[in-house]
């Protein structure tokens, strides 16, 4: 699995991001020996990007940071409280770049797994820039499809709808190049189906989708999400094409899905039938709308057999991502110290159940829950062991001030793991694993302390458990 996720991971990236070496130079202020993290566009479906590089600012508060890019690619650059969005193109070798004013994320929102950072779209020198064209467009975009929104909620009709729309039109005029010209057609097809103008995709619209496959432009990946969200659960509700329910529930012939896909006639495109179907299936699998199993064996279908290399390595990617924290798989691996200094890696943990917790002391939840946890776990410890992995910055002090040293448990410090959050699909802390002696998950994530943890553990222990609350 890890073999597996370190290729997948390695390959997606070289898909999103290879070719020509191009340059980004600029000014960080505030920010003399802060990192600056990029990453590529985040895959439309699970929403998860990678991590490209990490560059330290200098200590003249400039940096320089080098992006491999074949044609046009999509990048993030987190910094401080900013992510910051930026197009590349592999012809312009150099890249001058004016970051704002370093912002430090508060102490309280680092180890907040919904932080939200502040979005922008870099503005660059050029009227003409790509990225100042795309950022031109979506700024009008936005605005108008949050009106739109404002006025879903309120029950209101939107003032001015036909002229809003006649505005974001007259865009295109000015327009030059045909990856801007497409970026902008993909939107305001958008546009018109939330607007209501088009309550169902136009023929027009359906023809757009089907001319060119470009899964790595956000504005056609956001129509495709539009057009088809919800597909494969219209077919299976509709009389006519509800058979495709059986045929995935099964996990029958992929073939016969396409074909049946295929005569419905929205989708021509085989590319674009297979992102759709790895779209849907993905929501789905959490929907509960087909089983979870048939679901998995088409993603393995998908990533050796789809036509676009990209939708092989997305189905690669979510296959991983819907199995990393499955009972019955190892999770994540880890490598981090103890408060002893000693090395201590998830393999390490060998030989013993092990109930695996990740806290942090500026949360007073984690001691309220370990100090529950401390008054039975002890008498186990010939078979289970508890390891804390906490997220504090200063690992140390934290375990003083806390008073944590009194519990016999292995604690590690995961002050430095940039992935943890993510790789444990983490979404309030503390959150707890139970794991057998191999290492692999029992209960993913498991019960608090507090919510009786204590009853599904010990009958895993072979012990016979007695509820004396």
């Amino acid at each position: 699995m890890k073999a597996l996720l370190t290729a997948v991971l390695v390959t997606l990236t070289i898909a999103v991001i290879s070719g020509r070496d191009v340059q980004l130079k600029g000014n960080a202020p505030g920010a003399a020996g802060k990192f600056i993290e990029v990453y590529n566009q985040p895959d439309p479906l699970t929403g998860k990007n990678i991590l490209i590089e990490k560059v330290r600012v200098g200590e003249d508060e400039k940096f320089i940071i080098s992006i491999d890019c074949d044609s046009i690619c999509w990048i993030r650059l987190r910094h401080g409280i900013y992510e910051f969005l930026l197009l590349i193109e592999a012809k312009d070798r150099q890249y001058e770049l004016e970051l704002p004013a370093y912002r430090a994320i508060p102490k309280e929102e680092k180890l907040n797994p919904f932080f939200q950072y502040k979005i922008i779209h870099i503005r660059l020198n050029g009227e003409a820039n790509l990225n100042n064209v795309i950022r031109h467009i979506d700024s009008l975009y936005y605005d108008y499809t949050n009106m739109v929104t404002e006025s879903i909620y309120l029950g209101e009709k939107l003032p001015d709808q036909d002229s809003l729309l006649q505005s974001f039109s007259d865009v295109e005029k000015s327009l030059e190049g045909e990856y801007a010209l497409q970026y902008f057609k993909y939107r305001y097809s958008v546009l018109k189906i939330i607007s209501g103008k088009h309550r169902i995709p136009g023929s027009e619209d359906i023809d757009l989708i089907n001319k060119s496959f470009f899964p790595l432009m956000p504005a056609y990946t956001d129509l495709v999400k539009q057009v088809f969200n919800g597909y494969l659960g219209r077919l299976a509700n509709n009389k006519k094409t509800s058979p495709i329910r059986g045929m995935i529930n099964s996990a029958e012939s992929y073939r016969d899905i396409v074909k049946l896909i295929m005569e419905q006639k929205s989708i021509r495109d085989t590319s674009l039938l297979e992102f759709v179907l790895l779209d849907n299936l993905y929501s789905e699998y959490y929907k509960g709308g087909f089983r979870k199993e048939s679901i998995e064996e088409m993603f393995s279908w998908i990533s050796h057999n789809a036509t676009h290399e990209y939708n092989r390595w997305l189905a690669a990617f979510i296959i991983i991502e819907v199995q990393k924290l499955k009972p019955g798989n190892c999770p994540p691996g880890f490598t981090l110290s103890d408060s002893y200094g000693n090395v201590i890696s998830l393999d390490s943990l060998r030989g013993k159940f092990s109930i695996l917790a990740f806290g942090t002391t500026e949360l007073t939840e984690t001691r309220h829950e370990l100090d529950i946890l401390n008054n039975w776990v002890n008498d186990y410890k010939d078979k289970l062991q508890v390891v804390i992995i906490i997220l504090d910055e200063n690992f140390q002090l934290a375990l003083e001030q806390a008073g944590y040293r009194k519990y016999d448990f292995i604690f590690l410090d995961g002050s430095a793991s940039d992935k943890l959050l993510d790789d444990y699909n983490i979404r309030y802390l503390p959150s707890f694993y139970f794991l057998d002696r191999e290492t692999r998950l029992i209960f993913s994530p498991a019960l608090m302390p507090s919510e009786n943890l204590r009853s599904l553990v010990i009958p895993e222990l072979g012990e016979s458990f007695v509820d004396d609350r």
